[in-house]
């Protein structure tokens, strides 16, 4: 492979002297079968001369994104940034990777200059109102028409998400905290410089002296995107702040993500806004391995396809189908020869199978379709369709992961998923599967998920998860002796348990849950701990139960 050296010499004299512009116009006129090896060095990331484009992203708010690293149509490409730190000025996406075949993205430092949630301490608390100190320095603001407005360069909302309390020193939500919804401005005045009274209702009142965050952001920037490529590599990345996701991939095949390591700077007690790790209607192999994901404001990694609902029936070869979730509008995830599944909405079970003969596009939100087979759609019944050939097998292992706000993993793919070797400490479930048809709409019926040789541990009994292992699809309607989901093994585990049940699960087809130590505070039955409804087979056998006072 040719290799192509970027010093920070080249970048102060090119004719902008802007890093984004350089290094996106070296990346077009770049050939295949090339490493772009970069100066160890601190690189800004600036949205003036960035290259603009459209991008849908699940899960995201699509739009026009300023990219910092626009890899298009490439094959056989190496970025490597030999320990480079890259600081985000303003709403930009440092990586995006599309059309791609054979690229590896590795040993960079990402974070933001204004990052996306602020943060104070808590001086004063009351049901209605808090008084916080802020680092004005490291989370700017102001107060205009009593509305608290954050600021930075090339930066400033005055839109509030939420707020969320945090344990000062140890980076974690504090154990069932709730999330505090806003939604909007959020109202406010300043006590004195740095010192600032909110005016919320909330839903559990902060302790003093704990650190009280405030999410301004939508979901509009990940840090790596990965979209329709074949065989991507992130490795060896420190990601310290994203306005989304750490790294999301969609529509594509073989990734994996290695020795990566999501947590907070030193002042910041979050990391990422939402998960660490998504996977949206992928296939071949996902890896993610021998990593740290720590502090994120959502999951740790979340593996799913997309539903898509049957909004009109034109004949038994023709439909109009929706995509049903707003951030999910224009990522239409069928392609010609795709084999579908058709399923009844209430109950999520699958009734007959077709493959796509070809589809034609309305709008961001409809897509006309015809099968290749005819299906008999019933008048007044609700249908969705799932694409069965867009699942990966999901390897995850050898990864810490924890402290995050909402579950650890969610998993929901029909081919081979398997957790082994990690330490989870969440908030809610450690593992979560998940799919619905009402909500999200994220799909993804499991065959087979193996849980083996992980510690597995939750602080949060009050909220994002029913037990420990949670399987929860969320149909309107079960059917006796019909079950959604597949086959889980739950082996070899360490396992902490508090106040939540083990395992608690409905619509499966089998479980077994052997040879695993329990680790327990207090008696708890076995009717207690393991809970289970509408399945077919349940093994439990050969554990461990141990009594302890922590």
């Amino acid at each position: 492979m040719k290799t192509i050296n970027v010093t920070q010499e080249m970048i102060a004299n090119s004719r902008l002297g802007d890093f984004t512009h350089y290094i996106n116009e070296l990346i077009e006129a770049v050939e295949d079968d090339t490493v772009i090896n970069i100066e160890k060095g601190h690189y800004d990331l600036r949205t003036t001369y960035a290259r603009n484009e459209l991008c849908y992203i699940s899960n995201n708010d699509s739009g026009v994104k300023s990219l910092a690293f626009a890899v298009y149509n490439k094959n056989n490409i190496v970025i490597d940034g030999n320990g480079s730190s890259l600081n985000g000025v303003g709403r930009i996406l440092p990586f995006y990777v599309f059309n791609c075949k054979n690229v590896t993205i590795k040993n960079f430092e990402i974070d933001f200059q204004r990052a996306f949630t602020s943060q104070g301490e808590v001086l004063e608390a009351s049901k209605n109102e808090v008084t916080l100190k802020i680092d004005k320095a490291e989370f700017p603001y102001e107060i205009r028409q009593n509305t608290i407005r954050f600021m930075g360069e090339d930066y400033k909302s005055d839109f509030v998400k939420g707020m969320l309390e945090f344990y000062k020193g140890n980076n974690r939500p504090v154990a069932d905290a709730f999330d505090n919804s806003v939604q909007g401005g959020l109202p406010a005045e300043e006590i004195e410089e740095g010192v600032v009274k909110i005016f919320s209702r909330f839903r559990k009142i902060p302790m003093v002296g704990n650190i009280l965050t405030i999410k301004h952001e939508e979901r509009l920037v990940p840090a790596v995107t990965i979209d329709r490529s074949d065989t991507v590599k992130v490795e060896n990345l420190r990601i310290k702040q994203s306005g989304t996701m750490g790294v999301v991939a969609q529509l594509s095949k073989d990734i994996t993500v290695s020795k990566i390591d999501i947590s907070p700077s030193n002042t910041r007690v979050f990391s990422t806004n939402t998960d660490a790790t998504h996977f949206v209607n992928c296939q071949g192999t996902v890896i993610v391995e021998n990593c740290k994901l720590e502090s994120m404001f959502d999951d740790v990694i979340n593996v799913h396809g997309n539903y898509l609902r049957v909004a009109k029936v034109f004949n038994d070869k023709c439909v109009l189908l929706e995509i049903p979730h707003y951030q999910q509008y224009g990522f239409f995830n069928l392609l010609k020869g795709n084999k579908i599944s058709i399923c009844d909405q209430p109950t999520m079970l699958e009734l007959g199978y077709s493959a796509v003969a070809d589809f034609k596009k309305i709008n961001n939100k409809y897509y006309e379709v015809s099968l290749t087979d005819a299906f008999d759609f019933e008048e007044g019944q609700t249908y969705c369709v799932d694409n069965l050939s867009m699942y990966p097998k999901v390897i995850f292992r050898n990864n810490v992961c924890g402290k995050n706000r909402a579950r650890g993993l969610i998993l929901t793919s029909t081919k081979e998923t398997i957790v082994e070797g990690n330490i989870i400490d969440s908030e809610g479930s450690a593992i979560k599967v998940n799919s619905d048809m009402s909500n999200w709409y994220e799909s993804g019926a499991i065959s087979t998920l193996i849980i083996r040789n992980n510690k597995l541990t939750r602080k949060n009994h009050g909220n994002w998860g029913e037990a420990l292992i949670d399987i929860d699809p969320k149909m309107k309607e079960q059917v006796n002796g019909k079950f959604y989901h597949g086959e889980m093994i739950i082996e070899n585990n360490e396992i902490s348990l508090d106040e939540s049940p083990l395992f608690y699960g409905y619509s499966f087809k089998k479980v077994t849950i052997q040879n695993n130590t329990i680790n327990m505070q207090k008696d708890l039955s076995e009717d207690f701990y393991i809970q289970t409804e509408n399945c077919g087979e349940v093994v439990v056998k050969e554990n461990t139960i141990c009594k302890t006072n922590r």
